[in-house]
């Protein structure tokens, strides 16, 4: 057997283990379904709405917080622009003047963690949030978050259930269907107290965080990656609010997406770097000895396998074409309907492979789609299968080689 062949085992076994890994640590706990019960008490909550020419969006993501089922003198809503050059400040000091519980900042352009961070300063709430000026939250979405709280005291941060909103072309049927495999994944980590990242559309934390551990920081432009590692570092405790929901705008362009997600694969490249300590360190818990390794694992396992498939690719396309060269002689290859039979399917241990992974992770997104109420058909579970496994393995390469020669990412505002 080719040596290499043996690495592509290798990885997909990896997969494989990883996804059983998944779904036996799912099921010790299942998610409970949203009740309508309320509260016992309303704590006072800050939403930092960092902003950068946001002009489009603004106006929208402030109003989904104004609608949310909430007490409106226990909310107020931070609008940090940082530095837009549209008419971004325009949209934000009107919605200020309309609206008493809305404060708007401005300030010179220093990337999103500076606008967070000058926000958490001027915050009166007992719980501190972000949202993304691209998102938007569900009416009850911060009543799900705090009733979470409620029933885990030891919780010093909550992270939602993102949604895509509105995907329409393939690539954003694509990401649809991967953050529904996220929203399996990430309770799955909630069961293991193991979330690796407080994205910025609608994580909360408790105020206290940032008096313990600090602000947040500019982290390879990862910075609520960063936040998750250090808050692990510290012991200090994330959970899922499973039945909070967002939605948030994703790249509808592949230039756009490979930018963003670029940043985010080598952000955790350059994250697990800085917080190396937390490998296979048994302080750290699940997060320290399966979460980081196997993540890294899995990233070096489809680098190496996508790699090998382009090799095999222009080996087999040079070979061909040096032989038509030197001999002149097309041969095409024939294919009739009438031999077709059970003898010619492929059996291999390879096959079985990649139809168990497939298997395994068609049924996590369908899991993830019950959990979080998702509602998608088969047009979005087919632009998965048919882009993800050709357009991943071009960010991470991207972001492997954006580590190996210590280059910064670019922070792109029309994409998150």
């Amino acid at each position: 057997m080719d040596l290499g062949l043996y690495g592509i085992y290798l990885c997909l076994f990896l997969g494989l283990y990883f996804e059983v890994f998944l779904f036996i640590s799912f099921f010790e706990k299942v998610p409970e379904k949203k009740t309508v019960r309320h509260p016992k008490r309303y704590p006072s909550v800050s939403m930092i709405v960092p902003c950068f020419n946001e002009e489009k969006t603004l106006a929208g993501t402030v109003e989904s917080l104004l609608a949310m089922n909430y007490p409106k003198d226990k909310l107020e809503v931070l609008i940090v622009d940082d530095g837009s050059t549209d008419n971004t400040r325009n949209i934000g000091e009107a919605l200020a003047k309309k609206h008493p519980h809305i404060q708007f900042f401005s300030k010179e352009n220093g990337g999103k963690w500076t606008a967070l961070n000058f926000g958490i300063p001027h915050s009166k709430g007992e719980l501190i949030g972000c949202l993304d000026a691209d998102s938007f939250v569900a009416k009850d979405a911060l009543l799900e978050v705090v009733k979470k709280f409620e029933d885990s005291p030891k919780a010093d941060a909550m992270v939602p259930v993102m949604k895509v909103l509105a995907p329409k072309n393939l690539l954003e049927l694509m990401q649809s269907a991967e953050y529904t495999f996220g929203i399996f994944v990430k309770k799955t980590f909630d069961n293991l107290a193991a979330i690796s990242v407080l994205p910025g559309p609608f994580s909360i934390y408790r105020k206290e965080v940032f008096s313990k551990i600090g602000l947040f920081k500019h982290a390879h432009n990862t910075e609520d990656m960063e936040m998750a590692f250090r808050m692990h570092a510290n012991h200090l405790h994330i959970e899922n609010a499973h039945t909070a929901v967002v939605y948030t705008k994703v790249p509808d362009t592949l230039r756009k997406l490979l930018k963003q997600r670029t940043r985010w694969s080598q952000g955790f490249l350059q994250n697990s770097g800085d917080y190396s300590h937390l490998y296979f360190n048994p302080k750290f818990g699940d997060f320290g000895v399966l979460v980081l390794p196997f993540g890294l694992a899995l990233f070096l396992g489809a680098l190496y396998s996508s790699g090998y498939l382009l090799y095999q690719i222009l080996s087999t396309l040079v070979t061909k074409s040096y032989n038509i060269w030197t001999s002149g002689v097309v041969v095409w290859p024939t294919f009739s309907i009438e031999h077709l039979s059970w003898f010619y399917l492929n059996t291999s241990m390879l096959t079985f492979l990649i139809i168990c992974v497939a298997s395994m992770t068609l049924a996590a997104i369908l899991i993830g789609r019950r959990v979080a109420g998702a509602d998608f058909g088969i047009a979005t579970l087919l632009s998965y299968f048919m882009l993800y496994g050709f357009i991943a393995p071009l960010w991470l390469a991207r972001a492997a080689w954006g580590t190996l020669w210590s280059r910064e990412t670019v922070w792109d505002s029309s994409h998150k």
